[in-house]
């Protein structure tokens, strides 16, 4: 019979054709619809026994609850904001896929806002993400000043900074440390006989370029005889690392890029001029990128563990939002490390 919805102890003799609701579920598993949202939601307050026959049901009428309802009794959804200043870069797309499982590993999804990294547009989905009744935020910003990020925290919703440190009392945040990567990327260069080093760098406005130059002046700053120039780009891509390339007079015998689309062009561009990398300049570029594997001359790049910190970002607001008295504020930082790949010489002199 169409619409029949009566079931045995173990099972449902026809699936309604409409989707299932909770109160089929129910009268199938002969018992009441709050057992059925307590078997979903709280399963501690259920035996076993009626428990089984609750998801023997479930899964016979294929039921899938509606988050909205969920929502309205919990006060907020099952969703999760991650705000990316630049969805085609594949740095973020890497962000945004650990976050991604970390959410879905806990039972939330994950919607994507493209800010361009712009503070109307970030206002804008904080709205947006309010009126969802989202749980809460993971922002990655490009540059980003603390009247900015307090505007942002005041939306009402809790809120993690990716890709940026800031203090622990301020809120939650995860990020590399870019000075000991600049201080990687450099000493190694310097360790493999390279003593004229340029950094092609971005805008030093935002955090990760300044901190990057910090670490790179620190390790030239061991070595003596050592020289350190900068020149900067005015985008991190790979046509400004080409177009600063095919504009060096004075070559140096070391680079330091301080991202892997920058190092690509830049080695594009040298290659063009009919100079060898690494026998005649040798490059470190920073990230790890895909880029950094496909290019003529693989790159020798500092990697970060990039999909860590948006997993570890994800965690930390979901810890917030079901701990809140036991919540401490964290700021996490992940340690960067250096890929060796034929971009750079191995040894001193070599």
């Amino acid at each position: 019979m169409p619409g029949r919805t009566a079931a045995t102890a173990r099972g449902v003799d026809a699936i309604p054709a409409r989707p299932a609701r909770i109160q089929d579920v129910a009268a199938a598993a002969g018992v009441s619809v709050s057992t059925v949202s307590n078997v979903l939601n709280r399963p501690e307050r259920v035996n076993a026994r009626t428990a089984e026959r609750v998801r023997d049901a479930v899964a016979a009428l294929d039921y899938v609850p509606h988050p909205g309802a969920a929502g309205l009794r919990t006060g907020h959804s099952s969703s999760i904001g991650l705000v990316l200043p630049d969805v085609t870069n594949s740095f973020y797309a890497r962000i945004a896929r650990g976050a991604a499982d970390a959410a879905y590993d806990h039972g939330y999804s994950l919607v994507l806002c493209h800010s361009g990294d712009a503070p109307e547009r970030e206002q804008g989905y904080f709205t947006m993400l309010v009126e969802q009744r989202a749980v809460g935020a993971v922002v990655v910003p490009l540059s980003a000043d603390p009247t900015r990020l307090t505007r942002l925290r005041e939306r009402g919703i809790p809120l993690v900074l990716a890709d940026r440190a800031m203090p622990s009392q301020e809120g939650c945040s995860v990020s590399v440390n870019d000075i000991a990567g600049g201080r990687i990327a450099v000493q190694h260069l310097l360790d493999c006989g390279a003593g004229d080093i340029l950094v092609v760098n971005g805008d030093r406005s935002i955090r990760q370029c300044a901190d990057r130059h910090q670490g790179a002046r620190q390790a030239v700053r061991s070595r003596r005889t050592a020289r350190l120039d900068q020149v900067v780009a005015e985008e991190m891509t790979v046509a400004y690392g080409l177009e600063i390339a095919r504009a060096l007079d004075d070559l140096p015998d070391g680079v330091f890029c301080t991202n892997d689309f920058l190092a690509a062009g830049l080695c594009r561009g040298l290659a063009e001029r009919g100079v060898k990398v690494p026998a005649d300049v040798q490059v470190v570029g920073y990230g790890d990128l895909d880029i950094a594997s496909f290019v003529g001359t693989t790159l020798t790049t500092v990697r970060q563990p990039v999909e860590d910190l948006g997993r570890a970002a994800v965690e930390m607001l979901l810890d917030e939002v079901e701990a809140r008295a036991e919540h401490a504020h964290e700021a996490r930082v992940f340690a960067p490390g250096l890929v060796l790949r034929d971009s750079t010489r191995s040894l001193a002199g070599g």
